[in-house]
């Protein structure tokens, strides 16, 4: 009789792979992209095969980009569909969000939840926000059972694993909030992302007021 291969480890094996991986994306998670930082323009297909360019985004609003693990990683699927409960208000607030991981057999069409999906393929937008690390070589056995694909980049015996991270970017292209956690096993606070979208959106408005102000000022000076 064949034995079939076991590919969820017991806690503890679990808790010390854990250890390891956030050991390892320390040093990473020190040089990824934080707020007051401009981010880098992109363009990548969703899940459809639709392509999405984060310039034209940003030109009618706010942009959240959650970067997860992927459909392989229980815990990146748990935080995504908790980003996905708030996904209506950040609608609301006059945002649009995606989500990002690199290629895997599961979409976000799969799990029916509202958060499109982009594909970073080789992991090029996660890596150009410093959002990717290598693994050690003692885990990536143990990553490719539980079906991660990692890129496929120049240098040889590479293994990059996306880092779990959130941004709420302004229409200016600069990084307002970023949410980054090498511990993956971590669910995000959407409260703060909401409270820092609500507060944007005020500050738009508020700016919008006082540019319709100027203008009305300026014609009626010329009306005179």
């Amino acid at each position: 009789m064949g034995t079939s291969r076991v590919l969820f480890a017991p806690d503890a094996e679990a808790d010390r792979a854990a250890e390891v991986a956030m050991v390892a994306a320390a040093d990473a998670v020190s040089r990824a992209l934080r707020a007051g930082t401009r981010v880098p323009g992109f363009e990548l297909q969703d899940t459809r095969g639709n392509a999405v360019s984060l310039d034209r985004l940003l030109a009618t609003g706010p942009v959240v980009l959650n970067f997860f693990r992927g459909a392989w990683c229980t815990f990146g699927e748990e935080s995504l569909a908790q980003l996905a409960t708030t996904y209506s208000s950040i609608v609301a607030a006059g945002a649009a969000a995606f989500a990002i991981a690199p290629p895997t057999p599961r979409s976000a069409a799969d799990r029916l939840l509202p958060i499109p999906e982009l594909v970073d393929l080789d992991m090029k937008v996660a890596r150009s926000f410093g959002l990717a690390f290598e693994l050690p070589r003692e885990l990536r056995q143990r990553y490719l059972d539980l079906g991660y694909v990692p890129p496929r980049i120049r240098r040889s015996n590479s293994f990059l694993v996306p880092i779990p991270a959130t941004y709420l970017i302004d229409q200016e292209g600069m990084i307002v909030l970023a949410h980054i956690d090498p511990d993956y096993r971590h669910q995000p606070g959407n409260e703060a992302l909401v409270s820092a979208l609500q507060a944007l959106r005020a500050r738009w408005l508020s700016r919008g007021k006082a540019a319709r102000r100027l203008a009305g000022k300026r014609r009626s000076g010329r009306e005179v």
